[in-house]
C-alpha cells in the first residue's frame, strides 16, 4: 500500500479499554480533523476495573464505574462489535456487529488493545466451578454469589454444609485475587448478622497462592508481607506456596493431597491471548504481541500494539512493561505521537516511562502502597489508594456518584440483596474426579447429564458391582423424555476425571436430546 493511500485510511483501534480510549483521546488532539480515528469494541462503555472489587462488595454501584466511550471522546467513531479477524495484506479488519452481521473496514495503520482474554482451563475443573473478575457483570455476579450462598445456608439444616457454603475460595494471589478476597471477605463478615439460622459458624475467605508471597509485584517484600499480616489478622485464610491439582463441583484438591470444601470459588489467574490475536498471524511471546520499542507489532510497519495484549519494552529500565493501566495510558500517550510521526514520514520514539508506584486495598481500610520507591502501609495507604483512583475516575458525574456511594456505604446498613439467579443457569458444566458422586439413590431426579469426558459407573443399593457404565457422548439421570420430579433409582460415581453438561430441569420434550444430538453432529464436523 502506497504511504498516500494509508494516510487516507482511518486509524482502526481495536479494544475500548483503558489504553484504547486513551489512545482515541491522544490521537484526536494529534491528527488533523480530516483524519478519521474508529474504536471497535465489543462494549460501548470503559470499565473502571481498579474498583471492580468494591462493586463485587457493594460498596459502589456498577454504573458508577463505567462510562460509554462516547462520552470520553469528542470525534471518535465507536463501533459496537467483535473483531474477528484481520488480513494483513489488503488491511482489512473484519468484524462481528452486536446486533448481528460480518462485515470489514480498510485501515490504514491498526492499534490492537484487545488485552487478555480469561482462561480458566489451565486448572482441571476451573473453568466449570470458578467465577472469574474482569468485567462488571463479573465483579457483580461474585457479590451476588456470595449473598446467594448465604440464603442457601439459611435454609440449610445441616451445620457441616452450611460451613461449607459460607467458605469462599480465592485461586491466586496477586493485586486482582488479594484486593477481591479482602473486600468479599468484608461483604461477607457485614451481612453475617442477618442470617441467624447461621449463628455460630464464621464464614471462610481462603486464598491460594502458588509463589512463595502474596502481592508479587511490589518490589519491597515487607509491603507483601504487612499485606499477608494484616488479611490474616483479619480472618483470612491465606495459604502461599500452594497448587491446586484439579477442582470438583463442591472441593479443590491441592498438589499437596489436601482437600478444600467450599461455597464459592474465584478464580483470578488464567490470562490467555485473545482468537483475534491467537488467529492473526502476527508474532507472540508468553501469549502476547511482540512489539518495538515504539510499539510496532514486530515486522510490521503500520500495525501497533499497546496495553495488556502486548509485550512493550520500556526504555527506562530495558524491561517489558508490565501490564497495568499506568502503563498503559502512557503508552498511548507516546502510541499517538509515534503514528503522527510515522504518517509524516518521521522517525517514531522508543517508549520510556519511570513507574510511579502500585496500589493495593486489602479490605477493612487497609492497603499498601509503593510510591516513586516510598512504601507505605494501612490505613493512610487504603485512603491514598480511595484518593488516587477517585482523582484518576473519567467524568465528573462518576466521581459524584462514587463519592454518595461511600457516604451511603458509611452511614447505612451493607446492601444484601441478590438480583438474578447466576448460579444455576438452565445448561451449565461440571468437573468432577474419580470417586464423586454426582448422585445418589433415592435423592430427587430433576437434572440430565451428558459425558463429554471420562466415564461413570452406575450402582444400585445391595450390589457389590456396578451395573452399567456411561461413556463419553452418552446421558444419564433425568430421562429426556421425563417432565416431572421422579426419585433416582441407582448411585452415579465418576469412575475416573469427568466433564459433564449439565441441563437442568428441561421445560420440553425432548428438547436435550436434540441439542445433545447437535452437538455430537458439531464435534464430528470438525
Amino acid at each position: 500500500m502506497e504511504p498516500s493511500s494509508r494516510d487516507s485510511l482511518p486509524v482502526v483501534i481495536v479494544g475500548g479499554g483503558f489504553a484504547g480510549v486513551a489512545l482515541a483521546q491522544h490521537l484526536e488532539k494529534q491528527l488533523d480533523n480530516a483524519m478519521e480515528i474508529i474504536v471497535i469494541s465489543r462494549d460501548n462503555h470503559l470499565v473502571f476495573t481498579p474498583m471492580l472489587p468494591e462493586v463485587a462488595a457493594r460498596t459502589i454501584s456498577p454504573l458508577h464505574v463505567v462510562v460509554a466511550g462516547r462520552q470520553m471522546t469528542k470525534r471518535t467513531r465507536w463501533i459496537a462489535a467483535s473483531t474477528t479477524g484481520i488480513d494483513l495484506e489488503r488491511r482489512l479488519v473484519h468484524f462481528e456487529l452486536s446486533y448481528g452481521g460480518v462485515t470489514s473496514l480498510p485501515f490504514g495503520d491498526l492499534v490492537l488493545a484487545c488485552g487478555m482474554d480469561v482462561n480458566l482451563s489451565e486448572i482441571p475443573g476451573m473453568a466449570a466451578h470458578a467465577l472469574p473478575l474482569k468485567s462488571i457483570q463479573d465483579a457483580f455476579t461474585l457479590g451476588n454469589a456470595l449473598i446467594g450462598k448465604f440464603e442457601q445456608a439459611a435454609i440449610e439444616p445441616d451445620r457441616d454444609i452450611q460451613a461449607k457454603l459460607l467458605t469462599t475460595v480465592l485461586i491466586g494471589g496477586g493485586f486482582s485475587g488479594v484486593e477481591i478476597a479482602g473486600h468479599l471477605y468484608d461483604l461477607a463478615k457485614s451481612i453475617r448478622r442477618y442470617y441467624k439460622c447461621a449463628a455460630g459458624i464464621k464464614p471462610r475467605m481462603i486464598v491460594i497462592q502458588r509463589g512463595e508471597r502474596i502481592l508479587p509485584e511490589l518490589q519491597h517484600e515487607t509491603l507483601s508481607e504487612f499485606a499477608l499480616q494484616k488479611l490474616r489478622q483479619d480472618g483470612v485464610e491465606v495459604l502461599l506456596k500452594t497448587g491446586v491439582r484439579e477442582i470438583s463441583k463442591n472441593e479443590v484438591y491441592l498438589t499437596d493431597g489436601k482437600r478444600l470444601g467450599y461455597g464459592l470459588l474465584a478464580g483470578t489467574v488464567g490470562n490467555t491471548a485473545t482468537a483475534l490475536v491467537k488467529d492473526s498471524g502476527l508474532p507472540l511471546e508468553r501469549n502476547r504481541l511482540k512489539t518495538n520499542g515504539a510499539m510496532q507489532v514486530e515486522g510490521q510497519q503500520a500495525i501497533w500494539a499497546l496495553g495488556d495484549c502486548a509485550v512493550v519494552p520500556n526504555a527506562f529500565d530495558g524491561k517489558p512493561s508490565p501490564p497495568t493501566a499506568q502503563f498503559a495510558l502512557r503508552q498511548a500517550k507516546q502510541l499517538a505521537a509515534n503514528i503522527r510521526s510515522a504518517r509524516k514520514g518521521q522517525p517514531v520514539a522508543a517508549f520510556r516511562f519511570r513507574p510511579q508506584g502500585l496500589l493495593a486495598s486489602i479490605g477493612q481500610r487497609n492497603g499498601v502502597a509503593e510510591v516513586y520507591g516510598v512504601k507505605f502501609s494501612g490505613m493512610i495507604a487504603w485512603f491514598f489508594w480511595r484518593a488516587v483512583y477517585f482523582m484518576k475516575m473519567p467524568t465528573l458525574s462518576r466521581k459524584l456518584g462514587i463519592a454518595a456511594d461511600w457516604l451511603m456505604d458509611a452511614l447505612f446498613a451493607e446492601a444484601l440483596v441478590r438480583v438474578g439467579d447466576r448460579e444455576t443457569p438452565q445448561i451449565r458444566t461440571e468437573h468432577h474426579v474419580a470417586g464423586d458422586v454426582i448422585y445418589s439413590q433415592g435423592q430427587p431426579s430433576r437434572t440430565l447429564y451428558r459425558i463429554e469426558r471420562g466415564t461413570a459407573i452406575v450402582r444400585v443399593e445391595g450390589q457389590d458391582e456396578p451395573v452399567a457404565r456411561v461413556r463419553q457422548g452418552e446421558h444419564f439421570g433425568l430421562s429426556a423424555v421425563e417432565q416431572h420430579e421422579t426419585l433416582h433409582t441407582t448411585t452415579v460415581m465418576a469412575e475416573s476425571a469427568l466433564d459433564l453438561i449439565v441441563f437442568d430441569r428441561p421445560r420440553l420434550q425432548g428438547d436435550v436430546a436434540r441439542l445433545a444430538d447437535l452437538g455430537s453432529s458439531l464435534r464430528d464436523s470438525r
